[in-house]
C-alpha cells in the first residue's frame, strides 16, 4: 500500500494522463480537473494497530470504480444542433396548432360551421359549440353540414332544439352529405334552408327499438336468470326472455308517440300538411332529388351551393373564412381510430334503446 498525499497525487496524475490518451474517454476526461492535497498524518497511518493492508484511510477510495462513471456533458452541449433543432420544431408545431384552431369568434363579421357527423349519441361538445356560435354577435350565419344516419331519439331532439334556437337568431343553411337520414334529417329541420346532393340518402322518418335476445344462448351454456320488479312493465324489453303480448303493445305505444313527434316536427318546419308527411313517414329513404320533390329539401347541390346561399342571406364576403369547432388534439386517439377503423367516442357511448335511425 502507498500512503501519503504526495505519492497519491503522483499516481492520480499518471492515471489522468493515461485516460486523456484513451480515445474512448477523451470527451469525458477533458472536462475534468484532478486536484489533491496531502493527507494528514492521522490519515496516512493506521490507527489502533490496524492492518497495514487496510484501505480505510487510503486516498484510492475516492477514485470512481469505473472510468465511465465519471460525469458527462449534458445532451444539449454534446449535440447542440440536434437539441435546438428539436426544440425549434416543437415550438413551431405548438404555435401552428394555436394559430390554426379556427375558433376565434372575435373581430369582424364571420361565418361558422356546425358539423353533424356519424351516429348522434353524445351531443355535449356539439351543443356547446352551437351555443357559443349563437351568442357570438359577429357570427352572422352558420353552415350546417350533415353526414349522419341518425342516432338516439333524445340526442337527436336535443340537437334539433339547439339548431332551431340558433336559426331563430341568425341564418342557418343545411348541407346534406352522403347521408342525412332519420335523426340526421331531424337535425336538418332546425335549419332555415336545406340543400342536398341529388344522390343524398335522406328520409327514413321513423323510430325503432332493438331488443337482443340471449335466452337461447344462456340455455346452451347452462346459465339461468331471474328478475324481480315492482310493476308488470318494469322488466319489459329484457334480453333474457321474449316479450309478452301485453309488453309488445305497451312498447309499441311508446314508439308511436315518438313517431308522431317526429312527423309533427317535419310538417311544422317544412310547412307541409301533416297528412302528407304521415304518408311518407313509413321508414322509407329518399334520394335528394326525390326529397326535393316531396318538399323536404329546398335546393339540390353540394356544400358550395349551401355556402353561396348563406353568403347571400348574410351579406358576408366570400373572402371571409369559415370558423370550425375546435377539436382536442389527441394523437393516440386518432392513431387508434385509424388503425382500428372505428370511432372510439361512438364505441364507448352506450347505445340508446330508442333510435331515430
Amino acid at each position: 500500500m502507498i500512503a501519503g498525499g504526495n505519492a497519491a497525487a503522483t499516481i492520480m496524475r499518471v492515471m489522468h494522463q493515461t485516460m486523456k490518451a484513451s480515445p474512448m474517454h477523451k470527451e469525458t476526461t477533458d472536462s475534468l480537473t484532478f486536484s489533491f492535497s496531502p493527507l494528514p498524518e492521522s490519515a496516512a497511518k493506521p490507527e489502533n494497530g490496524a492492518d497495514a493492508t487496510s484501505c480505510t484511510a487510503c486516498p484510492w477510495r475516492h477514485i470512481p470504480p469505473y472510468p465511465w462513471a465519471l460525469p458527462r456533458k449534458p445532451f444539449r452541449k454534446r449535440h447542440p444542433l440536434l437539441f435546438w433543432g428539436l426544440a425549434t420544431l416543437l415550438l413551431l408545431i405548438g404555435l401552428g396548432a394555436y394559430l390554426g384552431r379556427g375558433d376565434d369568434l372575435s373581430g369582424g363579421d364571420k361565418l361558422a360551421v356546425v358539423r353533424v357527423e356519424g351516429m348522434i349519441a353524445d351531443t355535449r361538445p356539439l351543443l356547446a359549440w352551437i351555443d357559443k356560435v349563437r351568442r357570438a354577435p359577429n357570427v352572422k350565419g352558420v353552415l350546417l353540414r350533415i353526414d349522419s344516419p341518425g342516432g338516439g331519439a333524445a340526442a337527436s331532439q336535443e340537437l334539433y332544439e339547439a339548431l332551431h334556437a340558433l336559426s331563430a337568431r341568425k341564418p342557418v343553411v343545411a348541407s346534406m352529405g352522403s347521408v342525412a337520414a332519420s335523426g340526421g334529417l331531424m337535425a336538418a329541420m332546425g335549419a332555415s334552408y336545406v340543400v342536398a346532393n341529388p344522390s343524398t340518402v335522406t328520409g327514413s322518418i321513423g323510430v325503432k327499438m332493438e331488443l337482443p335476445q340471449l335466452q337461447g344462448l344462456m340455455q346452451k351454456i347452462g346459465v339461468g336468470r331471474e328478475s324481480l320488479s315492482t310493476g308488470r312493465f318494469k322488466d319489459a324489453g329484457s334480453p333474457f326472455r321474449p316479450l309478452t303480448a301485453e309488453e309488445r303493445t305497451y312498447l309499441d305505444g311508446v314508439l308511436q308517440d315518438m313517431h308522431r313527434q317526429f312527423v309533427a316536427l317535419v310538417a311544422e318546419n317544412r310547412k307541409l300538411p301533416l297528412e302528407k308527411v304521415q304518408a311518407m313517414a313509413d321508414g322509407r329513404i329518399f334520394t335528394g332529388r326525390a326529397a326535393k320533390a316531396l318538399g323536404l329539401v329546398d335546393e339540390l347541390g353540394g356544400p358550395d351551393a349551401a355556402l353561396r346561399e348563406l353568403r347571400k342571406q348574410t351579406g358576408v364576403a366570400a373572402s371571409v373564412p369559415l370558423l370550425e369547432r375546435p377539436r382536442k388534439n389527441k394523437l393516440w386517439k386518432e392513431v387508434l381510430e385509424s388503425v382500428l377503423d372505428l370511432d372510439l367516442d361512438q364505441a364507448a357511448a352506450r347505445t340508446p334503446a330508442f333510435l331515430f335511425q
